[in-house]
């Protein structure tokens, strides 16, 4: 019998035995990520840079107050509040603790929780630590910036986790956590399509649906409440929150053109990133190759981001966290090595100050922390949509 040449591994186990003990140890990572955070928390204090964090702190204030939440309030922050009018209640407990023990508590959450969900992957335990090193410095940059990022790409990891684990309950809680902080975040339910007890989890969602949409009664009138969803959807849709990191926005800069919420490079890659998501359903669904659902979580994570007009620097830690989880999940090939150097050194370490400034400036001026994920996306589309049952079942005697 001919021998069999197995694919390259990315990350073998070989390999990893050779790496130093204490690289290995998940209390490693863990102490990395806490101390990491903490610096942050420490700088944002000294610059007084977390406008962000007064931005959630003040909606509550402004929900109790019977203030419109999304104008802007210039005296207190500076930019939009842009999220769901529920997301006030759900912040509430942070909002009436003191400024400095609130952002000390979210920053540390954030990292806590998102870690945790890491740790929730159903992958090797050399991998989940593997996983965990790729991410450390996308999400020290998301941190950087007190948004709900880090929150948003554990929230949305934790859906897929409990629908791979037959929990559609726990799904949809997570599902519309998600939803009540950044809308797009539910996107991560779809692959709802590819478990079983699907209609357990749609009526769970409806529930938490029904139960999250009404919460700001009690705090709001019923008229206030249809105000805020209409000035809620008025803003999300409004050229107010062009941002330039998405594809879009790489497009635009690559061709020294000004940002444009229409026209016809908007509205191409619009159609291309629609017909791109139904294709890749549509073939995840008649294809069924390895670890299928979690290459479609992964492509969602990197699609609402790669394709949303609010997209700025720090949303990319939801574009990495699929990219990687993704990427290792798949057979183990060469191309996963090199997509998972590009994704470190272009996406997370370009953008910073801890590369030469020339290389910085040009990730900056480019937009380039788009154009690696953008590399997976096509690659987890091309695996979608070609791999056949056949080749599926030669990657199962691989793995």
């Amino acid at each position: 019998m001919p021998k069999q040449h197995l694919p390259t591994p990315v990350f073998s186990l070989s390999v990893a035995n050779r790496l130093p003990s204490w690289f290995q140890r998940p209390l490693t990572v863990t102490v990395l990520y806490f101390i990491g955070t903490l610096v942050l928390f420490i700088q944002s204090l000294a610059t007084q840079r977390y406008n962000n964090f007064i931005i959630f702190r003040s909606s509550w204030d402004h929900m109790l107050h019977h203030m419109p939440l999304y104008q802007l309030y210039p005296d207190t922050y500076f930019d939009y509040f842009l999220y769901h009018p529920t997301f006030p209640i759900l912040f509430a407990p942070l909002a009436i603790l003191p400024v400095t023990l609130g952002l000390f508590v979210w920053l540390m959450g954030s990292a806590g929780l998102f870690l945790y969900a890491l740790r929730q992957l159903p992958v090797a335990a050399n991998k989940r630590y593997i996983i965990s090193w790729l991410l450390l410095l996308e999400l020290l940059n998301a941190i950087q910036s007190s948004q709900t990022n880090p929150i948003m790409a554990a929230l949305m990891l934790l859906t897929v986790i409990n629908l791979d684990r037959s929990k559609p309950m726990l799904a949809a809680l997570f599902t519309y956590i998600c939803f009540f902080i950044k809308g797009y975040g539910a996107i991560t339910g779809l692959v709802f399509l590819f478990y079983d007890r699907k209609l357990t989890y749609l009526s769970y969602c409806a529930l938490f649906g029904i139960i999250g949409t009404v919460l700001p009664l009690v705090v709001m009138s019923p008229a206030e409440l249809l105000q805020a969803y209409h000035d809620w959807f008025k803003l999300i849709t409004s050229p107010v929150i062009l941002e330039d990191g998405s594809v879009r926005g790489m497009i635009y800069a690559m061709l020294h053109l000004p940002q444009q919420s229409g026209g016809i490079i908007g509205k191409t890659v619009t159609a291309l990133a629609f017909s791109g998501l139904v294709s890749a359903l549509y073939f995840a669904w008649k294809n069924r190759p390895l670890h299928y659902h979690w290459i479609i979580a992964g492509y969602l994570l990197l699609w609402v981001v790669l394709f949303n007009q609010s997209t700025e620097s720090p949303t990319y830690i939801m574009a990495v966290t699929g990219a990687v989880a993704g990427l290792m999940m798949l057979p183990e090939r060469p191309l996963s090595v090199i997509l998972l150097g590009l994704l470190v050194f272009v996406t997370s370490l370009c953008p910073t100050d801890l590369v030469p400034s020339f290389i910085n400036k040009v990730a900056v001026n480019y937009q380039l922390k788009a154009l690696p994920c953008l590399l997976v996306l096509l690659y987890f589309q091309y695996y979608l949509c070609f791999t056949q049952p056949d080749d599926t079942s030669r990657q199962r005697l691989a793995v």
